[in-house]
């Protein structure tokens, strides 16, 4: 039997605390050749869609954290000074 299309889910509900939780989920699908491992590729897909479901927790978690500061060029830290960019601004 020659397979065309292999697709692949993963989906995973974290915890967060204080009774929150979020479930993060990805689909995958990939058109093989024929003589192409059928295996090989489904266990490619799902490694490929376990990584995506930790980014986007790892991305869920920091947006959590506070946002570290830092000083450029020897002034004053970036968070204290709003410099507005745009048309809006009149620039």
């Amino acid at each position: 039997m020659f397979i065309k299309t292999i697709a692949v889910s993963y989906e995973r509900k974290f915890n967060l605390g204080d009774f929150n939780s979020a479930t993060l989920g990805c689909s995958i699908w990939a058109s093989i050749s024929e003589g192409e491992n059928e295996d090989m590729c489904t266990q490619l897909l799902q490694d490929k869609c376990r990584e995506a479901v930790r980014e986007e927790y790892r991305k869920l978690i920091n947006k959590a954290q506070s946002v570290e500061t830092f000083t450029v060029n020897g002034n004053s830290p970036v968070d204290d000074e709003f410099i507005p960019e745009g048309d809006i601004y009149g620039n």
